[in-house]
């Protein structure tokens, strides 16, 4: 029995399942951010990639100076040399995990990881092809097992039986065991785990940067994977501790969306403020503060005080 058949007569504890419900709600909510964000879908969206790739950047060790990431990274200046491609990569490879993302089928298989790390590190990566060696017999090999646990998890996904999350939490762990590449895969697993919680609809990474919290405790989640793993010779692994962080990490990622929604929220009611002082200022003897709210009522989310003024200047005329 792999893990994901555990999930069978699996009851979700009571702590994570009220966990669970509240990030319902949250999630819930995914189609008033795209509508907070249409005017600016493209401004935090590109800058919340771009983050993340200076994040992974650092986290590679990569040696470039500060403005030549910068300009390779948001300005798409031309590399010159083995580091700066290696940059370059990264940001494209980012824009291709979004895009994949996006698309309702598009199951997760090893090639395509394989195709991540080749992206930056080039063509010697290689899928694992060691023998698997679990309670202390040979289980074919490493490629095999690796490839029946991501069609397991395909196939548990398309079920509809089981909460998508917790899936995704199991299917990293048995990747952290598995190790199914010749090298980098601390760096695959990372991506991998990036990919899914797109996949679970966890829109909140798609404005704030993923990877910058990830690293701000990697050090932790690991740990978290490693005694979750310990019985992992014997075929199980413990995932509760693991999906909580996963939880934690998605909440923390929503706590700063909002933040940034209540940005914008603040700066469009300062910009109203400043915008019907600026009419009745102009033009006190005509209107009053209700007047100015009633003729112009959306100049202070996108009008300046000129274009507001002219609109009820034309607005008194009969």
């Amino acid at each position: 029995m792999n893990n994901f058949d555990y999930l069978k007569n699996y009851q979700i504890p009571g702590d994570l399942l009220l966990e669970l419900l509240s990030l319902y709600k949250t999630i819930g909510k995914s189609e008033i951010y795209s509508n907070i964000y249409k005017e600016d879908f493209l401004v935090d969206y590109n800058s919340s990639l771009e983050e993340d790739a200076f994040e992974i950047v650092k986290y590679l060790g990569i040696k470039v100076s500060f403005e030549r990431q910068r300009l390779i990274i948001t300005k798409d200046y031309t590399p010159k040399t083995k580091e700066e491609n290696m940059i370059s990569a990264i940001k494209k490879m980012l824009i291709s995990i979004r895009s994949n993302a996006l698309e309702f089928k598009h199951p997760i298989n090893s090639i395509d990881i394989l195709d991540l790390l080749k992206r930056i590190y080039g063509p010697n990566i290689k899928i694992n092809s060691n023998d698997f060696i679990i309670q202390g017999a040979k289980n074919r090999s490493v490629r095999f097992k690796f490839n029946t646990i991501l069609d397991d998890y395909d196939a548990a996904i398309a079920s509809n039986l089981y909460e998508p999350l917790i899936l995704s939490s199991i299917l990293i762990m048995e990747m952290y065991n598995i190790k199914p590449y010749s090298e980098y895969n601390e760096l695959a697993l990372i991506l991998t785990y990036y990919y899914l919680l797109l996949k679970c609809g966890i829109v909140s990474f798609n404005y704030v940067s993923f990877f910058k919290m990830f690293f701000e405790n990697k050090e932790e989640v690991f740990s978290l994977i490693s005694k979750g793993s310990i019985n992992y010779d014997q075929g199980t692994i413990f995932f509760y501790e693991f999906v909580k962080y996963t939880l934690a990490l998605i909440n923390k990622s929503f706590d700063a969306l909002n933040n940034i929604e209540k940005k914008k929220i603040s700066k469009n009611a300062h910009k109203s403020d400043v915008i019907e002082d600026s009419i009745l200022k102009a033009l006190p003897d005509l209107f009053s503060k209700e007047d100015v709210a009633r003729l112009n009522p959306t100049g202070g989310a996108y009008g300046s005080s000129s274009n507001s003024i002219a609109t009820v200047k034309n607005s008194s005329k009969f």
